[in-house]
């Protein structure tokens, strides 16, 4: 019975110090404020979500896409050009908490393009729809259609012309005239919808100066498109390519200079000293770089191979068109020039077969001379220099890098060559035997 007794004392005690400590939680200011906020804060979420009321907001700049993969426009080759890269504003209704978080990356705009079947301007129906899963729903757009342009890709070269525009149309100072304009790349790549490039007539690189050029001036022209009715082509893409095109406008002045006449393959004995010949008309009227005008002393009509002299007076015609060094001015249209080797004798000789060398071969090719000697060779010269001339000063160079060489054996071009004499030479053209086999 007192067993009973105590354990009864000892549960009242307990529970006495249960309430006891409830009470100092309950009544202890702190651990009641904490209590209500968090309360609070759970009735804000619950209000928040199940009460939140429906609004509606505008999301600005949503970037419109232009989906051309497996489309109808794809498959018949064609693109977009001109804009590409359109933006609206997307107008949505949804509860509160979750519109007012909306980025433009929530939303997807697409341009529709199943009706797109030929080359033009085509006005595209936008559909938005939502992109990350979250619940509202698509008013409105600031607009419903945009308008793309589509065609087929062209690339087409044209050759750059110049165009210079210059006060009282005089591009160059008086006494000089405009030599032929220099571009750092000739040609250039134009690029686009095929409609706009078939449009096109030329390209011209066009600059302007404001006084009359005195010294060759190189600038940076401005590349502009021709076309028939002068339309503005904005789709199109003009490729110079790594760098931008320079055009040189060289300035040439006029002057009157001597003519003369340039030797090939001349014997060493006739370098220091001038070969005797004439040129009529003796002088010339030409523009020349005015930059060179000091270092130039005469023009050469022509050039004189030694291997076409013969003894006595030799005749040859050169024209005025050939001279491309110069702008030549003069009415004249050829010269006649006069070789005067009088005085000099002639003999044959042979050129050994151990005398005849390769001095070069074709790629994709092996030759070898077939051993025999290059007969009745003649040579000009004074007769002090014929008559010490032999056979095994005859030496024969065959060059085959440029020739139309085959396999098997034939007759190519060598040059005689003639050591230890300086006033001969060798007259006409000979050839020599190879046997050739692809390497």
């Amino acid at each position: 019975m007192k067993m009973n007794n105590e354990n009864t004392n000892q549960n009242v005690a307990a529970e006495k110090k249960v309430y006891s400590g409830l009470r100092s939680i309950i009544y202890n200011n702190k651990i009641a404020m904490l209590f209500s906020l968090v309360a609070a804060f759970a009735i804000w979420i619950w209000v928040a979500i199940e009460k939140s009321p429906v609004v509606e907001v505008t999301v600005s700049s949503v970037p419109v896409k232009i989906d051309m993969e497996n489309s109808v426009p794809a498959q018949l080759n064609l693109q977009t050009f001109g804009q590409t890269e359109f933006s609206v504003d997307v107008t949505v209704t949804g509860k509160r908490f979750v519109v007012s978080t909306l980025a433009p990356e929530d939303i997807t705009v697409t341009a529709q393009t199943n009706y797109v079947d030929s080359a033009g301007n085509k006005s595209l129906q936008l559909k938005a729809v939502s992109a990350s899963g979250k619940d509202f729903d698509i008013v409105r757009l600031s607009q419903n259609y945009i308008d793309v342009y589509f065609d087929t890709y062209k690339e087409a070269e044209f050759a750059v012309v110049a165009k210079i525009t210059a006060p009282n149309n005089q591009p160059v100072t008086d006494g000089c005239i405009l030599g032929d304009v220099l571009f750092s790349k000739n040609t250039v790549i134009v690029s686009g919808p095929s409609t706009e490039v078939n449009k096109i007539t030329g390209v011209v690189a066009e600059t302007a100066v404001s006084a009359p050029l005195t010294a060759t001036t190189t600038v940076q022209p401005e590349i502009k498109l021709q076309t028939e009715n002068a339309e503005v082509l904005s789709n199109i893409k003009i490729n110079t390519g790594d760098t931008a095109i320079t055009m040189t406008m060289p300035v040439l002045k006029r002057v009157t200079l001597p003519t003369s006449v340039t030797f090939r393959n001349t014997p060493t004995g006739y370098l220091n000293e001038s070969v005797p010949y004439t040129v009529s008309p003796s002088k010339i009227e030409a523009a020349v770089p005015i930059e060179k005008i000091d270092e130039i002393k005469s023009i050469s009509v022509g050039t004189v191979d030694f291997a076409e002299l013969d003894i006595g007076n030799n005749f040859f015609n050169f024209k005025a068109s050939d001279i491309t060094e110069y702008a030549i001015t003069d009415s004249s249209a050829r010269f006649k020039v006069n070789v005067n080797m009088t005085g000099l004798t002639s003999a044959t000789f042979s050129v050994p077969p151990q005398n005849i060398t390769v001095t070069a071969q074709k790629d994709g090719y092996t030759a070898t001379v077939i051993a025999e000697p290059i007969e009745n060779v003649r040579v000009i010269g004074t007769p002090e220099e014929i008559a010490a001339l032999t056979n095994e000063m005859m030496f024969a160079e065959v060059d085959l890098s440029d020739a139309n060489l085959q396999a098997g054996e034939q007759s190519v071009k060598a040059r005689i060559v003639i050591k230890g004499s300086t006033k001969a030479w060798v007259s006409g053209t000979y050839s020599v035997r190879v046997r050739a086999a692809a390497s």
